[in-house]
C-alpha cells in the first residue's frame, strides 16, 4: 500500500533513518548547567568559590515554583557545590543574573541555534536550541531564562551538541569542528588522507575552561556522577535527567571528558 515516509519517520523515533546523534532532539536537563556555568565564569560574574543562596527547596520564578530534585534543600553554597549537587534553585538565579542575551551568546558560541558543522545532508541534522510547536526560536525570542539556565523551558538538543560542549570545555575553551573520519588508508596500508584538526571558535578563556573542568571533576568525584569514577583515569562530567512527557520515562544524560 501507499505510505508517507516522512509521516512514518515522525511517528517512529526508532525508525532506522533517524540519525539520533545529529538530528535527534532531546531535553538536555541538567547537562545544560555546564553552558550556564561557562557563561557565569567567563563573564566574571562568578568564580568556582562564589557563594549563592539556594533559598531552600523551591523558589518562585514567573509565578511558579522552581524546585530542586526530590526533597533537596540548600542554603548558601559555592558554585562548585551547586554544580556537584545539580542545584536548580542556584542555576535558575544565575540565569536571571546573566540575562538572556549573555546566556544566548554563550549558547551561540558553543554551536547552538545552528546546524552541526558537518558536511552532511541538511535534512539529517537539526540545530540545538529552543523549539515551539516544532519551530526553532531565534535568539531574543521571549523565554524564561531561569528555566533555560537549568536545561528546561523548551530546550531541545542533539547528542552531538552536548558532546561538543564537553569537548570544548576539555579543550581549554576552544571549539573544534567535529569530524567523522580520522584517516583513510589504502588496501596496502598507505595513508591516503589525514584529517587535520580545525578550530571553529574560542568559546571561553582557558582559565574559565579549567575552572569548569575542575567543577565537573567534582561532580564525578563526589556528586551526582560518581558512577563514572574509573580507576587510574580522571573523569569530569555532568549528569542530567529530563522529563519526556511520558510518566515514569525520563531521558538520562551524562556528558564527560577524560582524562582531565
Amino acid at each position: 500500500g501507499n505510505f508517507d515516509i516522512a509521516a512514518l519517520a515522525e511517528k517512529a523515533a526508532n525508525w532506522p533513518g533517524l540519525n539520533r546523534a545529529t538530528q535527534g532532539l532531546y531535553a538536555p536537563g541538567s547537562t545544560f548547567k555546564t553552558v550556564t556555568a561557562a557563561a557565569a565564569l567567563d563573564t566574571h560574574l562568578l568564580t568556582p568559590d562564589s557563594i549563592i543562596d539556594a533559598k531552600g527547596h523551591c523558589i518562585t520564578i514567573q509565578g511558579l515554583p522552581l524546585c530542586n530534585a526530590g526533597t533537596e534543600s540548600f542554603g548558601p553554597i559555592t558554585l562548585t557545590d551547586a554544580l556537584t549537587n545539580s542545584v536548580n534553585t542556584v542555576f535558575a538565579q544565575i540565569g536571571q543574573r546573566l540575562g538572556q542575551n549573555r546566556l544566548e551568546e554563550y549558547m551561540t558560541r558553543f554551536g547552538f541555534f545552528a546546524e552541526p558543522p558537518l558536511t552532511y545532508p541538511s535534512d539529517e541534522m537539526n540545530p540545538s536550541g529552543l523549539y515551539h510547536n516544532g519551530h526553532q526560536l531565534k535568539p531574543g525570542a521571549p523565554v524564561d531564562v531561569a528555566r533555560v539556565a537549568i536545561g528546561q523551558e523548551r530546550l531541545a538538543v542533539t547528542p552531538l551538541q552536548m558532546a561538543e560542549v564537553a569537548a570544548t570545555i576539555g579543550n581549554g575553551g576552544e571549539r573544534m569542528r567535529p569530524t567523522l573520519v580520522d584517516r583513510v588508508l589504502s588496501p596496502s596500508g598507505r595513508r591516503v588522507y589525514t584529517q587535520r584538526p580545525e578550530s571553529l571558535e574560542r568559546v571561553m578563556s582557558p582559565q574559565s575552561a579549567q575552572d569548569l573542568t575542575g567543577m565537573m571533576q567534582n561532580v564525578v568525584d563526589e556528586g551526582t556522577g560518581t558512577a563514572a569514577r574509573l580507576n587510574g583515569l580522571t573523569v569530569a562530567g555532568k549528569t542530567g535527567t529530563a522529563e519526556t512527557g511520558v510518566t515514569g520515562v525520563n531521558t538520562a544524560w551524562f556528558i564527560a571528558l577524560a582524562p582531565v
